[in-house]
């Protein structure tokens, strides 16, 4: 029972915005490691991809199909680099955050709001890229559909025009999904802003101190 008590105490705690700020923040720099750890991860499985697919590649080919493979690699470092980096960022700027009386979560949501529309354009980005560099060495998705064996994917022809649309969907796409998640967040400041703005004029011109006419 105290364990529960314990458990239903700390998820209580949640109310307060300091712990709020405090568990979100060490959230986010959780996956930020994740984040990297997972894209380093994907980046090695492209290149083991091109070592699985040697035996049944010409030289000429398979030379491509490795260089594909470091240049996704390099991506996927790249990629993962840049997330963690903003992880980190939003988690120092909620860290920081001022205490506040009202509307404490919504300043947090704010930044995780931006946080998405920044995490999915660089990952739609760099997903574009990888496309653009797989259909032009064959390698990055075709070397990871035969590695794990999903063999509808192989039959797939991906070619360079495909991997430019691609790239341009990618980019254009990314930037939709940036635009809107800080349009948003800009929207949800307004709004706080006027609340808070409401709040301080019924504070201050109450019925009570409501200065009288001069001329009466």
């Amino acid at each position: 029972m105290n364990v529960l008590r314990s458990i239903v105490t700390w998820i209580d705690s949640f109310e307060s915005g300091s712990q709020f700020r405090k568990w979100t923040a060490i959230l986010l720099r959780i996956m930020g490691i994740l984040a990297i750890i997972a894209t380093v991860v994907g980046g090695i499985a492209i290149y083991v991809g091109s070592i699985y697919v040697s035996e049944v590649l010409d030289t000429v080919p398979l030379i491509f199909n490795i260089i594909g493979s470091l240049i996704s690699l390099c991506l996927n470092v790249f990629l993962g680099l840049v997330l963690i980096m903003l992880f980190w960022n939003r988690s120092n700027k909620i860290r920081n955050l001022n205490d506040l009386t009202q509307y404490e979560i919504l300043p947090i949501a704010v930044i995780l709001i931006r946080l998405v529309g920044e995490v999915g354009f660089i990952t739609l980005v760099v997903s574009g890229i990888q496309g653009l560099i797989s259909s032009i060495f064959g390698t990055g998705f075709h070397s990871v559909s035969e590695l794990i064996m999903f063999n509808f994917v192989q039959d797939v022809n991906i070619n360079p025009i495909t991997g430019i649309i691609m790239f341009v969907v990618s980019i254009i796409g990314g930037a939709l999904f940036f635009i809107v998640h800080y349009c948003v967040a800009a929207l949800i400041n307004i709004i706080v802003d006027i609340a808070t703005n409401q709040r301080k004029n019924n504070k201050t011109l109450s019925p009570e101190e409501t200065p009288s006419n001069p001329d009466e």
